[in-house]
């Protein structure tokens, strides 16, 4: 009973560990139409006028290559998406991170065209 209980404390301690290193990550989030999507590469280009103000350098302004994974949430309103139904011309706001030179989406909100309009 010992040695299960000992076992189920350190994976415990292993996932909470890999938690908040995924969320001392540094996040930022940008808006703009979709420019393009790969689905070979699970990618989604957006063009981002404003680029990122919060970034010290501001680098993510132009057409801006998102990396996608199974982890990155797409939604529209409150309802799922897949990546699938991400278009070109569609305006989304990214959530992501930098990781390897990449920008990671973590969530793509795809606008309604009412509110895209709005911005």
């Amino acid at each position: 009973m010992k040695k299960i209980l000992s076992i189920g404390l350190a994976v415990i301690f292993v996932v909470s560990f890999a938690v908040v290193a995924i969320a001392a990550e540094e996040m930022f989030s940008l808006k703009g139409p979709v420019v393009s999507v790969d689905s070979g590469a699970k990618t989604v280009t957006v063009h981002s006028v404003e680029g990122v103000s919060t970034a010290t350098d501001n680098r993510w302004k132009g057409d801006v290559i998102f990396t996608t994974n199974d982890m990155t949430k797409i939604i529209m309103g409150k309802e799922k998406k897949a990546f699938s139904d991400l278009k070109a011309g569609q305006e989304v706001k990214v959530k992501f991170h930098e990781k390897e030179g990449k920008s990671i989406a973590v969530k793509i909100k795809i606008m309604s065209e009412k509110k895209a309009s709005g911005y």
